[in-house]
């Protein structure tokens, strides 16, 4: 192991690099959260990389395996984390709650729950940015916004989109500080801009990810035509019901026409497109929390409307760049 201290206060750097799972486990626990590893990949080529930078409330890590591994977790108590796969992907999770992680979308784990993540079987490295946030300190900023202490812990959903504005902007904050990775020296890391730059990742989040206090905060959408935002609003709400232009259009009090137009020049697709791209994401969210050994991906898949199996499976493969059913079977049933 390497390890070096800036000589800044509350600021340290760490890098690791081991083929020991017992000495990869015991320094990523010191970093992150004490968990179990799984080697489902080759042990002969097992190997771990860790660059971690502690920086007040925030511990950022670029993590990478150089074969399959699952990695569980108890409880997390006193800190959140979000993942960001900066390749390929994560079939994680959050107490109940699975998904898939992408370098688009990111996984929240909340304190309160156990979490489970399996990745990193590309050939390819596939580093995963971790972002540990602490407890107290993100419960104390989202008080401050709100106006009251809090009671319980925040209940933050387990997907984060990256690609909304706010999404974005977040993670230009992350990028920012993971300078400090590579350049212990990085003026991130100073004292002086560590602070606000730490205040400002943490109200980043709790205005762009989805949690139960969201509409305490009283900060405007993303900015988008007014009809668009409804309307995709009110497909969120009723992806699970015949939906046709017609009735959106009803609802909304447009006609058909200037909804189409909206949708083609706010988001470039069609409003029938964007509510099957929903309902695709639906689908692909039941299908990783799903047991396989009691659901089908026909089942499920006709659920969310769609009737054809293979003209389904293409589509998913063309949206995911997998097959339904190796999402079903991507991770055991908890």
């Amino acid at each position: 192991m390497e390890s070096s201290d800036t000589g800044i206060r509350q600021s340290a750097t760490t890098a690791f690099r081991s083929d020991d799972i017992d000495a990869s486990r015991t320094i990523g626990g010191g970093v992150f959260y004490p968990h179990e590893v799984r080697v489902l990949g080759s042990e002969r080529t097992f190997e771990m990389q860790l660059r971690a930078v502690t920086c007040g409330p925030i511990t950022l890590g670029m993590l990478d395996y150089s074969t399959e591994v699952e990695i569980s977790t108890g409880e997390l108590l006193d800190a959140y984390q979000i993942n960001i796969p900066l390749r390929g992907e994560l079939v994680t999770g959050s107490g109940d709650g699975r998904m898939v992680a992408t370098p688009d979308v990111a996984a929240v784990y909340r304190c309160d729950r156990r979490t489970i993540l399996r990745g990193w079987s590309s050939a390819h490295p596939a580093p995963v940015l971790a972002v540990k946030i602490d407890r107290r300190a993100l419960e104390d900023q989202l008080s401050e916004r709100i106006g009251r202490a809090l009671t319980d812990p925040i209940a933050f959903g387990v997907e984060f989109d990256l690609r909304t504005v706010r999404g974005r902007q977040w993670l230009s904050v992350v990028r920012a500080l993971a300078v400090s990775l590579d350049d212990p020296t990085a003026s991130g890391l100073h004292p002086i801009v560590a602070a606000p730059m730490a205040e400002c990742l943490m109200n980043g989040l709790l205005v762009a990810a989805d949690h139960d206090h969201r509409r305490g905060l009283d900060t405007p959408k993303a900015v988008l035509p007014a009809v668009v935002r409804r309307a995709v609003d009110f497909m969120d709400e009723h992806a699970d019901e015949p939906l046709s232009v017609a009735q959106i259009s009803r609802h909304l009090g447009v006609s058909v026409r200037a909804l189409q137009l909206g949708f083609q020049t706010s988001l470039g697709t069609t409003p029938m497109r964007h509510l099957k791209r929903i309902r695709l994401q639906r689908v692909r969210r039941e299908l990783v929390n799903a047991d396989p050994q009691t659901a089908g991906v026909t089942e499920i898949a006709r659920r969310w409307g769609f009737l054809h199996a293979g003209r389904f499976a293409g589509e998913y493969r063309e949206a995911f760049g997998v097959s339904p059913s190796r999402d079903l079977r991507a991770m055991p049933y908890r």
